[in-house]
């Protein structure tokens, strides 16, 4: 399964940000585009199902645009509303990457510093002198390779450990936290863990600032320096500083390895295969602390991605276009490029993406338009394996740059 997700995350990541856009909806002479975009979704839904009528999800997305808020969705059911949980998964990445830009911008910290450098104005180093971090190449990191997934940072979370890896350790050959959550479904994982895998069993990509990976534990380590820094836990600081400002009232990080439900209002999520259907509504999200547990809503999370880019947050605007906006190649071909937390969509805007087992979901927003769109399924489409697959993010994708259509060109 987490070999699969992997997969999905990195075919979610290349498939929005190659596709150009190219639909475009003439004006009607009467504008009711709560209308029109319900029967966009109506309509890609409806031959999405012709071919898969044995599919058990939905889709839903809220739309924010300088002509009106629109929330539309499709399939989960009868009184849906805007507020409806869902797991966001990797888009808490842009969450802890402007916390990090945050205590930048406030003299804190120095996104050029090395992790092992001292934290401004203290006698500590952002990361702690212990074994648990002593990662390959931890003098020569920085926190903007950090950001920037470019630190070569093994990802415990996605990746098996090889099963010729050197230390003695039980879990060669296996997904960690599969591992673990075999003894005990409700282990909380902590940063130091995570990354003290990496360490014993010295583990990297490349050397910092030699390449492009994608790595989870690259933001643990972020999330680390964040609580370092601020002396608060990641679920504190992100409360503090983003939620409670912004009311996001639907909107937590679960960081324990028993806080494993989604608050009502809710649906059911599943794993579709061709052998049966797997409910993965309950999940433990301990172990993807600052890089993945976000618990939101469309309301909230396209509320916080729309503000975030318009500088309305803590953050200034030079800060964002400079650092977080600074999307460089990835080497996928096509692709608009990552920066800090935050991935150039081409032509769609800038944003983030999720996969987490039966969620898939996008954040978009671009304030040159001041069009923002957050959408998500509750179930992977797995019933004709990865060909479906494929298929679903495409559509969710294509229902992304339909509904802005709809919005510029009405």
């Amino acid at each position: 399964m987490k070999k699969l997700m992997l997969l999905l995350l990195i075919l979610l990541i290349v498939l929005i940000a190659c596709t150009e856009e190219k639909t475009i909806i003439a004006p009607d002479l009467e504008i009711d585009l709560n209308k029109d975009l319900q029967e966009m979704l109506d309509s890609e839904f409806d031959s999405y199902m012709v071919k898969y009528p044995n599919f058990i999800g939905g889709f839903a997305f809220q739309v924010l645009s300088n002509k009106g808020d629109y929330f539309i969705h499709k399939g989960l059911g009868d009184n849906i509303t805007s507020e409806i949980h869902f797991r966001a998964a990797s888009n808490t990445k842009t969450f802890t990457s402007a916390g990090i830009l945050l205590l930048h911008q406030q003299g804190k910290l120095n996104v050029k510093s090395k992790i092992t450098d001292l934290i401004p104005g203290t006698t500590e180093l952002y990361i702690p002198e212990t074994p648990a971090y002593d990662i390959p190449y931890k003098d020569d990191i920085t926190i903007w390779q950090l950001l920037s997934h470019r630190a070569g940072v093994f990802d415990v979370t996605n990746d098996a450990i090889p099963a010729n890896v050197q230390a003695d350790v039980p879990y060669k050959g296996a997904y960690y936290l599969d591992y673990k959550m075999a003894e005990n479904a409700t282990h909380t994982f902590t940063f130091d863990e995570l990354i003290g895998v990496v360490a014993v069993c010295s583990l990297s990509y490349f050397e910092p600032g030699e390449g492009y990976h994608y790595s989870n534990q690259g933001y643990s380590l972020l999330g680390k320096i964040i609580e370092r820094v601020s002396g608060k836990s990641y679920k504190q600081f992100m409360i503090d500083e983003f939620v409670a400002p912004l009311g996001l009232t639907s909107t937590t990080f679960p960081d324990q390895g028993d806080d494993q439900i989604i608050p009502s209002p809710a649906v059911k999520s599943y794993i579709q295969l061709p052998d049966g259907n797997i409910d993965v509504t309950e999940s433990n999200m301990s172990g993807n602390v600052a890089e993945g547990n976000l618990l939101t809503s469309p309301k909230d999370l396209s509320k916080f991605i729309r503000s975030l880019l318009k500088g309305e947050l803590k953050l200034n605007l030079s800060t964002i276009n400079n650092i977080m906006m600074d999307c460089r190649a990835t080497g996928d071909v096509g692709a608009g490029g990552y920066g800090a937390g935050l991935m150039d969509m081409n032509n769609l805007g800038y944003g983030h993406n999720g996969a987490h087992e039966a969620f898939f979901s996008y954040m978009v927003s671009d304030p040159s338009i001041d069009f923002t769109i957050v959408i998500f399924t509750n179930s992977w489409n797995g019933l004709n394996g990865m060909e479906s697959f494929i298929e679903q993010l495409t559509l969710l994708e294509k229902v992304c740059r339909k509904a802005k259509s709809v919005v510029i060109y009405n």
